[in-house]
């Protein structure tokens, strides 16, 4: 293996260290919003269901889809290429892990709904319905290391062997 090659690899461990550390904090997070929005219910006693929650609902399943499709459309092939071929390798890897941190944060967001839902007269069920679409979203977007490397991979050859123009078009 090349010096060039193992500088990349690392630096795909890095970054996806540091995706992985993120994406484990924001999944704590959501169980911590479901405990306490569980505590708070349990605390509060039974009061009058609201229809309150069917906004949340809506919300979150927006969220969880838009999260989905934000993910497909920055990870999908074409996309890859642009950012590879405009910015590079060490752009790509950037890309990879803002990519995935924004998807994570909106799994958050979903697992924020799930604390908000039991402030606003939501029941039991709610809380853990949003608690686990907020799981989901988040599992979905665990970042694979081995896709990672295998994109890099595949573009910084790509990238190596397409010949360079005087103008670095």
């Amino acid at each position: 293996m090349t010096g060039n090659a193992e500088q990349t690899r690392s630096r795909v461990a890095a970054a996806h260290r540091t995706a992985l550390t993120l994406v484990l904090a924001f999944t704590m997070s959501i169980v911590i919003y479901a405990g306490v929005g569980l505590l708070i219910l349990s605390m509060r006693g039974t009061s009058m269901r609201a229809e309150l929650p069917y906004a949340f609902y809506v919300t979150a399943a927006i969220l969880a889809i838009g999260s989905i499709v934000i993910r497909r459309a920055q990870m999908q092939g074409m996309k890859l290429e642009v950012v590879a071929g405009t910015l590079g390798v060490e752009g790509l890897i950037k890309h990879l892990l803002k990519a995935t941190i924004l998807a994570a944060a909106i799994a958050e967001i979903i697992g924020v709904l799930a604390l908000l839902v039991a402030f606003f007269g939501g029941d039991r069920s709610d809380v853990i319905r949003l608690g686990v679409v907020a799981l989901a979203v988040s599992l979905y977007n665990y970042p694979r290391r081995l896709a990672w490397q295998r994109v890099v991979d595949y573009f910084s050859a790509t990238n190596a062997a397409a010949p360079q123009s005087s103008l670095g078009l």
